[in-house]
């Protein structure tokens, strides 16, 4: 399997048992509707990244960046900044378990390695002394 669609599914999975934790692990609290959309584009984003690296697609890498970035930019966005856009719930505001930290840290860490991860260029055939 190709290492930008290993990553990206690490990733993905890893999104998903963030969300999970906010469901089951977290203390209840209004979180902002937008939040919740900003969330569902992010994992369409990945989803994304990951079928073109599947299928081989040219674009797979600079897909794999952007999910990267998008991912992290929302989690920064939303959880790890102060409260300061309509799209906050900081887990500064609440007491965070260690489990969250973790399901917030590694698809953090997850999304910054895909976005540095690029393909290698495709060797050339060495050229034979016959023309």
């Amino acid at each position: 399997m190709d290492p930008l669609a290993r990553i990206g599914l690490l990733l993905f999975v890893l999104l998903g048992l963030h969300t999970v934790d906010h469901a089951f692990n977290q203390p209840a609290r209004d979180l902002p509707a937008l939040g919740g959309v900003v969330g569902l584009l992010g994992f369409l984003i990945v989803a994304i990244a990951v079928v073109l690296a599947l299928l081989g697609n040219s674009a797979a890498p600079e897909a794999a960046a952007l999910a990267g970035a998008a991912t992290v930019a929302g989690l920064l966005v939303v959880h790890l900044l102060p409260d300061w856009t309509p799209l906050s719930d900081p887990y500064w505001n609440f007491d965070a378990n260690a489990l969250s930290w973790v399901l917030i840290a590694a698809p953090f860490f997850t999304a910054i390695w895909l976005n540095r991860r690029r393909r290698p260029p495709p060797r050339r055939r060495a050229r034979s002394g016959l023309s």
